[in-house]
């Protein structure tokens, strides 16, 4: 039993550094500064943030342009966090990039919708046992009052 204290204290000495401080020997911290991970990125829309904890599932990824030039589409991505702080943290990403909040619907698979000139975006966040998914819908607005018939 000493033994294992003579030989835990010497792990112990062994990684102190030279000026005293202690530092954790399973670390691969080479002791230069690292600046901290940005708290946001943007994807494929230029003016949507996404929180650094969000990961893109890039098969789930479908990006077209309307006939205005407009960049259309869906993201999906997919993060361990809490509902309501993505639907918090999105909105107020959203409102710095210049997007209004138009509507919203909180439930199990909680809804946001913003709009910006002629865009519009609506969100769809659902949380799962482990992560929690995010669904991002860009359009372009349509022109009119009446919206063109669907077909099959």
């Amino acid at each position: 039993m000493r033994f294992l204290y003579l030989v835990f204290a010497a792990a112990l000495l062994a990684g102190c550094a030279s000026d005293g401080a202690l530092k954790n020997p399973f670390s691969s911290d080479t002791g230069e500064e690292t600046s901290p991970a940005p708290a946001y990125y943007y994807a494929e829309f230029s003016d949507i943030r996404i929180p650094s904890e969000m990961s893109e599932a890039r098969g789930d990824t479908f990006i077209t342009f309307a006939p205005s030039g407009l960049k259309c589409g869906v993201q999906r991505f997919s993060g361990r966090v809490e509902v309501v702080s993505l639907m918090n943290t999105m909105r107020r990403n959203m409102a710095s990039d210049g997007w209004a909040l138009r509507s919203l619907l909180r439930a199990a698979e909680s809804v946001l919708v913003f709009e910006k000139t002629d865009r519009l975006a609506a969100l769809q966040i659902s949380d799962g046992m482990i992560n929690t998914d995010m669904r991002i819908f860009v359009t372009s607005r349509l022109e009119g009052d009446t919206p063109p018939a669907l077909t099959q």
